[in-house]
């Protein structure tokens, strides 16, 4: 009994011997005559001269039927009225390629990709992180407060910072302090290593005062330490915070890369500033966080 194996396009048939096989050919002749001979392989124009092959005198050097020329005595189907009809019935339309596939990419072009890549990826943004207010401080402003109530994804980033506190849950805000500065601090000069060396001695006091209060308040404060990149208050590790990290971008910041070293660029100062950063439990609303912002300024 012959078994069927089907795999992609194939069929492959297991038969017993070679006597089941010469009955499978001889049960398959006997329904041939039911078979459409629309498409025998017969050509209509060379019907009148037939030619008898192999030759029973020549042999294999007897001329061929050029008709059947793969083994087997195969050939292609040349059945001209099939053929025509097929073509008739099937309406051949040409590929024209767009005129924008063949262009290069214009800014017109870009501007879009880049704004559906924006409202592909709006559910991993935190909307109230986003400022709704631009302020423009006066030209008399030497330091500016802000506070953020950091988003989850900012929170993945800044545990390792604080492993002994479990920051992925409740509240916690993100303040960042920046002052202004007389000098570049792309450059190094005698002057801009000592203004460096006192705004960051401001800063560390503010810190250290601002904290207290939070902590007298009932709530968990700690600041991240300019010169060092660590948390001035909890357990050092391997992770760091320097003012040049990519994660101040997400605040609002420029990291400009000088080739030689990196410094961090202020939205409105630019290099002219001075970016300290502080972190605490206490939610955005706590009068002490808001209040906070009347003292400094």
């Amino acid at each position: 009994m012959a078994t069927k194996i089907v795999k992609c396009t194939r069929i492959v048939t297991y038969m017993q011997n070679p006597r089941a096989l010469l009955i499978r050919f001889r049960q398959f002749s006997s329904t041939s005559d039911s078979i459409d001979h629309s498409a025998q392989n017969v050509a209509e124009d060379s019907s009148k001269s037939q030619t008898v092959w192999p030759d029973s005198i020549l042999g294999p050097l007897g001329p061929q039927d050029r008709r059947f020329l793969l083994p087997g005595r195969i050939g292609p189907c040349l059945n001209r009225k099939t053929l025509n009809h097929e073509l008739i019935g099937k309406e051949v339309v040409p590929h024209v390629p767009s005129v924008d596939s063949l262009l290069p990419e214009g800014p017109f072009q870009r501007h879009c990709d880049i704004t559906e890549q924006f409202l592909t990826s709006i559910d991993e943004i935190d909307l109230d992180f986003i400022d709704k207010e631009i302020s423009v401080p006066a030209s008399s402003d030497r330091l500016e407060y802000r506070a953020h109530s950091c988003p989850t994804l900012l929170r993945k980033e800044f545990k390792e910072l604080f492993p002994q506190r479990n920051i992925m849950e409740g509240d916690l805000t993100v303040i960042i302090i920046s002052m202004k500065t007389e000098n570049d601090m792309t450059k190094w000069s005698s002057e801009v290593e000592q203004e460096r060396e006192e705004l960051l001695e401001m800063f560390v006091q503010s810190a250290v005062a601002i904290c207290q209060a939070f902590d007298g308040s009932g709530h968990w404060a700690d600041f991240i330490d300019p010169s060092s990149g660590k948390p001035f208050k909890s357990a050092h590790t391997n992770f760091t915070l320097f003012e040049t990290d990519e994660r101040y971008r997400k605040f609002g910041f420029d990291i400009r890369d000088l080739g030689c070293c990196k410094v961090i660029s202020h939205p409105v100062w630019g290099t002219h500033s001075f970016i300290g950063s502080l972190f605490t439990t206490a939610p955005l609303n706590h009068p002490l966080v808001v209040n906070l912002n009347n003292s400094l300024v």
